[in-house]
């Protein structure tokens, strides 16, 4: 059956900002029924957080590639890669001398027939936007506390993560996003913070929604924009712009159809 050569365009990108390394790492895997895309920050101020974040990448991979496709319950599929990341990520801890307690954030998110799936843990966060707006996105789980600086010195914000995976014993309860539907058009963002915390959002929207410039292009010039600003932190993201609707897809030969979208409401969810 006659159908369009691709359903999306795609692209990633990464830069380590002004740190000494790169501790983002993200995931962007695809079968004929199923895809995956997922994004890991590892948490600054731990130990071997770049190892947190690649050991969620691993067991993500794994269990995608040993999985039999169409999942049959994406949200499982994802709250079971979170759970046995977490795990993973203690016994690497607990096996360094002395123990350690690397940690890291988790964005991922499931396409199968047009719909997405999602999963977080972290500010590490999926953005839907649609028709100019930001339609939807995760909510971080942290809080903002103020600081007090030296006498005479305005107290600072300062940002704490109250979820990750790695540090506790339990795993973290993971926010679960509803299924939903893709539009054409639509632009999917998976990002970490050294991205949305230093770019405004109408910039994100502006620069990601430009159809004469494809997102290969896009992207990686919005990421390295970004880490040649001062103090840049590292800055990773996925970005996806959907290019037709799910009922051209179902009509696709199963070897040409992709996938992908993010979020609207909150569900929390433990594995």
């Amino acid at each position: 059956m006659t159908a369009p050569a691709t359903a999306f365009e795609a692209a990633r990108a990464t830069a380590p900002g002004h740190r000494g390394y790169n501790q983002d790492r993200s995931l962007f895997l695809g079968s004929a029924e199923t895809l995956l895309l997922g994004l890991a920050d590892g948490l600054g101020g731990h130990p071997r957080g770049e190892t947190a974040a690649q050991l969620l990448i691993d067991v993500c991979e794994s269990l995608f590639r040993r999985t039999t496709k169409p999942l049959a319950d994406p949200e499982h599929f994802m709250l079971q890669c979170i759970g046995q990341a977490h795990k993973t990520i203690l016994r690497f801890g607990r096996r360094q001398h002395p123990p350690i307690t690397p940690r890291t954030t988790a964005a991922l998110a499931v396409i199968q027939d047009g719909t997405v799936h999602w999963a977080h843990v972290g500010d590490s966060r999926l953005y839907l936007i649609r028709d100019g707006q930001v339609h939807a996105r995760t909510r971080d789980h942290s809080y903002i506390r103020h600081v007090r600086g030296s006498e005479g010195e305005v107290s600072r914000p300062h940002t704490s993560l109250t979820r990750c995976l790695g540090g506790m014993l339990q795993p973290p309860v993971t926010s679960c996003g509803p299924p939903t539907r893709l539009q054409t058009s639509d632009l999917i963002l998976l990002c970490s913070d050294g991205l949305w915390s230093q770019i405004p959002g109408q910039t994100l929207i502006r620069t990601l929604q430009d159809t004469a410039c494809p997102l290969e292009t896009a992207l990686p010039a919005l990421v390295k924009q970004t880490s040649m600003l001062p103090n840049s932190d590292n800055v990773t993201a996925v970005a996806l712009r959907w290019l037709a609707t799910p009922d051209v897809v179902q009509a696709q030969d199963p070897a040409d159809r992709r996938q992908y979208q993010t979020a609207n409401t909150t569900n929390d969810r433990n594995r």
